[in-house]
């Protein structure tokens, strides 16, 4: 099993004008395309050979794109299968690239 763990700055959020439920609507979106599933909030789960794929795409496609969104994340915590990692930092180079 492998999860994607999103945990939110609540000031940043509070300063950007945003809500926890709306920075994860595209996130929400792109797991419903993919049967990836959210078993709690912020936390997405699939298991599978394509699992850990589909889930640093959200990484990559989603917010590399927003980097007001890497500022309101506390951490996103890969987990593949007890094989932990904050993936923010990883995810701001790559929006630093594109």
């Amino acid at each position: 099993m492998v999860k994607l763990i999103f945990e939110f700055d609540k000031a940043e959020i509070a300063k950007a004008g945003l809500t926890e439920d709306e920075l994860l609507a595209e996130v929400r979106e792109y797991a419903k395309k993919n049967k990836i599933s959210e078993t709690s909030f912020g936390v997405f789960e699939k298991d599978g050979e394509d699992a850990l794929c589909l889930l640093m795409m959200i990484a990559h496609n989603i917010l590399c794109d927003r980097p007001h969104y890497l500022d309101c994340l506390k951490s996103l915590m890969l987990d593949d299968e007890g094989e932990i990692e904050d993936c923010v930092e990883i995810a701001k180079e790559w929006s630093d690239k594109e």
